[in-house]
């Protein structure tokens, strides 16, 4: 059990680190270029901080 909580431990981590460098940082034109070269759909996500 203890192996179990540790290799999810290590996996959880992992696609932390992996998903920090999927965000892109730029304007929507160059993400919108971006994901036609890649042929690829475009996620915007909208956030509002107070």
């Amino acid at each position: 059990m203890k192996k179990v909580v540790i290799v999810s431990a290590l996996l959880l981590l992992a696609s932390v680190a992996f998903a920090e460098n999927s965000f892109f940082k730029g304007t929507l034109d160059e993400a919108l270029a971006k994901a036609k070269a890649e042929n690829k759909k475009l996620l915007l996500d909208f956030n509002s901080y107070t």
